[in-house]
């Protein structure tokens, strides 16, 4: 995307990101991203790229969220951290989000299990990428040794860079009025 946006006379993150079609409207859509990295020859998913770029699940890339992705551990301050703050607000623990998840009772997570799961607690994010971010061996199930892993690293990068962060989209809430607003710091 640089250096397609180079030779165009555009540069870095901003050029990157009118290159792929939000130079136009400030978002760029699934359909954009997907044309531009086919046409491209991205080797990998452009979907699954598009789906974890796309933090507040709302089907647009926003520059805020195109800007976020290039920051060290992005995967944990973007999505990673958002689902935790949703599970946190939820149950105030890991242990009883897990054991609430678990739906049969056999102290692991498959996909569908999860999804359903999440989903039903009104998660907004993307489910399946979710899990896969969390399916830390990628054996198809996620346990609470995982779960607690990898948010014990994100609460961990959080002590260490209190501060840093601050920018980053925060999990959808519903104002007074049950009406979708976003939080941005």
């Amino acid at each position: 995307m640089l250096a397609e946006a180079r030779k165009k006379g555009k540069s870095g993150i901003q050029g990157a990101f009118e290159e792929l079609g939000g130079g136009n409207d400030g978002q760029v859509t699934r359909e954009e991203m997907v044309k531009y990295l086919t046409r491209n020859n991205y080797p990998g998913d452009a979907n699954a790229l598009f789906d974890l770029v796309d933090v507040d699940n709302e089907g647009l890339i926003t520059k805020s969220e195109f800007g976020q992705m290039t920051e060290v551990d992005f995967i944990k301050k973007g999505p990673v951290r958002a689902f935790k703050n949703f599970l946190c607000k939820k149950f105030g623990k890991i242990e009883e989000a897990f054991k609430t998840l678990d739906t049969s009772h056999d102290k692991m997570l498959d996909c569908q299990e999860f999804v359903t799961s999440v989903e039903r607690m009104g998660y907004e994010g993307d489910a399946d990428i979710m899990f896969q971010l969390l399916d830390e061996d990628k054996d198809g199930k996620i346990t609470i040794g995982e779960l607690k892993k990898l948010m014990g690293k994100l609460k961990r990068v959080e002590q260490e860079n209190p501060n840093e962060g601050e920018h980053e989209l925060s999990t959808p809430t519903n104002d007074k009025k049950g009406k979708k607003a976003k939080k941005h710091k």
